[in-house]
């Protein structure tokens, strides 16, 4: 591969996924969908299934939003492996959103990494496998000083899953359970994630 094909690849790559970002936050699900392979899958927080599933489900929980609520994707640094037609694309995201929880309304911010398989068919990269590592989170209410301090009972910031305390501890107070096989940054399981990820780039 020449390195101007590889330099194409890659913001070819990039622009996918900040295409998606922009979609996703924007409710533009038909966008979305083109980004995606058929048979693609995605593991984040709140969902493990196909791409199409997860397009249903973001479109059900935008339909219940309220006014005042919000999320946004933001990306930072970026890797990206390519072999032929499989590429592997490792980037920093953070989640900013607003939303209730009860009654009160926080801010929450979420940080890690989208680590996605890409595959080119018929001249076109798009996602084949989207998962996320999950690094560190918080939440704060929007006005200071009106939550009271037994809101936050059972919230647990020690232990293996410390990283995501407030994520699990959001829905849990909100009803919604986290999906099975949540990765955690520096664990086993982003490790086997990643080794996979290497051997199906390896066969490309």
């Amino acid at each position: 591969m020449s390195d101007a094909q590889r330099v194409a690849d890659e913001n070819e790559i990039l622009r996918i996924r900040r295409l998606w970002a922009f979609s996703r936050d924007q409710g533009d699900w038909e966008t979305v969908k083109m980004l995606f392979h058929p048979g693609a899958t995605v593991s984040i927080s709140w969902f493990a299934g196909t791409a199409e599933g997860f397009i249903e489900a973001s479109k059900m929980m935008f339909g219940a939003m309220g006014a005042a609520q919000r999320s946004k994707h933001w990306f930072g640094n970026h890797r990206v492996s390519l072999n032929g037609a499989r590429a592997l694309l490792e980037i920093d995201v953070e989640v900013r959103g607003r939303d209730y929880i009860g009654e009160h309304l926080f801010d929450f911010t979420y940080q890690g990494r989208f680590f996605d398989r890409f595959e080119k068919r018929a001249g076109a990269w798009k996602i084949t496998q989207w998962t996320c590592i999950y690094d560190k989170d918080r939440f704060d209410p929007v006005v200071p000083g009106c939550v009271p301090a037994s809101f936050f009972d059972g919230l647990k910031l020690d232990g293996p899953e410390s990283g995501i305390a407030f994520m699990r501890f959001r829905q849990l107070k909100g009803g919604r359970p986290a999906a099975a096989g949540i990765v955690i940054g520096g664990s086993e399981s982003e490790a086997r994630l990643k080794h996979a990820g290497e051997a199906w780039l390896a066969q490309g």
